[in-house]
């Protein structure tokens, strides 16, 4: 059983949850499809997880990615950490400023096959539940424990930034494996 959304392996529960207003520092990269295949986007998230590492707070953010999917070729991409507003970035990195926002969520394991389809088992679970997406700001949101190891299995929480769709004020669908 998931001890993160309560399902068994491969039938992860998708629910609409809220994220609040955050402050990232990380990196940008914008490349193709191929590139983040052979690893581009893996050294950007290495080199962000780097600068966690070297942090002194006591608690460690997830490793945020967020993704733009704005051209046939390839997609736009940030990567960061939750960071103090004036804190020293290495060279090279940014800030986000994140507004809060609603998204349907799902944790991936190991054992859950390939990430994309999984995203897409989420955008069907989305037809009837209340909400749509919201691609206003970005199409996918990804949260990567900060000690993740891409030597092996991925396993993050996957989201989808979603809007209500004719559901009633304080209406949430029920969590539901798919």
């Amino acid at each position: 059983m998931c001890q993160l959304c309560g399902s068994g392996s491969g039938s992860h529960a998708v629910s609409i949850s809220e994220r609040p207003p955050q402050l990232l520092g990380g990196l940008w990269w914008r490349g193709t499809f191929d590139e983040a295949a052979a690893g581009d986007v893996r050294q950007v998230i290495r080199s962000v997880q780097h600068f966690s590492d070297q942090r002194t707070s006591m608690w460690k953010s997830p490793i945020v990615g967020l993704s733009r999917n704005d051209r046939p070729d390839g997609f736009d991409y940030f990567v960061g950490v939750a960071v103090e507003a004036g804190e020293a970035m290495p060279a090279g990195f940014a800030f986000l400023d994140l507004p809060a926002m609603t998204v349907a969520s799902s944790w991936h394991g190991p054992q859950d096959g390939d990430v994309p389809a999984h995203y897409g088992r989420m955008i069907e679970w989305l037809v009837g539940s209340g909400y749509r997406r919201d691609i206003s700001q970005f199409h996918h949101r990804e949260e990567y424990p900060s000690d993740v190891d891409f030597d092996g299995p991925h396993a993050l929480r996957l989201l989808l930034p979603v809007m209500r769709d004719g559901a009633q004020a304080g209406e949430m669908p029920e969590p539901r494996a798919f």
